[in-house]
């Protein structure tokens, strides 16, 4: 792509995409040369999103009210050739689904798999995810970069659970050599990883509390990241992406 063409570039998600538009708010994201659009829908809403015929399309109308709210610009569907590069982000790929229990068997003998057992436990993960299926196909024609849901938050998630759950004492190269066997099984369909930024990590396999939605907005929410978190997945997704069309 030349260097002076704006990129047509669109986030995909669920609630994780509100993290994302919460740093374009707070105008922690430049978008030189990018022209940003956001598609989805929240909540159970986002399992009405269905890919069919290369494209995908809300499919109840509760899908529908979601996706007007999520996009202004009136888009009804969603197919490759519609934007230059993709961000998936969240879209019910939890990283801590997969990464907390690998991390755990580094500290505790009893719950330690090995190589050929975590792979199939990471195939399974992924294949199981019917959006991470949906990125391949769209990894077809256009670059695809998928940024799975964070840690659980700390400091929200309760002690007891922490406790019976999470190695915090696990190591961030322990977690970086996870998270590269993650990106060499998506470059495999052809898909870019956004692993979790390191910066963002605590106690093992947490998100620090300065990365966390807002406690007060929704009590005891676990999940969902603020906008400081969501501007350090778009800068790089938005990088990876211009580095990536410039060279193509």
């Amino acid at each position: 792509m030349p260097l002076d063409k704006t990129m047509r570039f669109c986030v995909y998600g669920d609630s994780h995409i509100a993290c994302v538009k919460n740093a374009l708010a707070e105008k922690t994201v430049a978008l030189d040369g990018v022209s940003l659009e956001f598609w989805g829908a929240a909540g159970p809403s986002f399992r009405d999103l269905r890919f069919v015929e290369g494209r995908i399309e809300p499919t109840t109308p509760e899908a529908q009210a979601h996706l007007a709210l999520i996009n202004p610009q009136g888009r009804s569907c969603l197919a490759p050739p519609d934007f230059d590069a993709y961000l998936f982000m969240g879209c019910r790929l939890r990283a801590a689904e997969f990464l907390v229990p690998v991390l755990r068997g580094y500290a505790e003998p009893a719950a330690f798999v090995t190589s050929a057992l975590r792979a199939l436990m990471l195939q399974r993960w992924l294949e199981g995810c019917r959006s991470y299926r949906v990125a391949r196909e769209f990894a077809k024609e256009r670059p695809v970069f998928f940024a799975p849901a964070g840690f659980l938050n700390d400091q929200i998630l309760t002690e007891e659970e922490v406790e019976a759950t999470v190695n915090t004492e696990a190591t961030a190269q322990q977690r970086a050599d996870l998270w590269a066997e993650i990106g060499a099984a998506m470059a495999k369909g052809g898909v870019h990883l956004i692993p979790q930024p390191e910066e963002t990590v605590t106690r093992g396999a947490l998100t620090h509390i300065d990365y966390a939605a807002d406690p007060q907005a929704v009590e005891g929410d676990t999940v969902h990241k603020n906008a400081a978190y969501g501007a350090l997945i778009l800068n790089a997704a938005l990088s990876r992406a211009q580095a990536h069309l410039v060279a193509a």
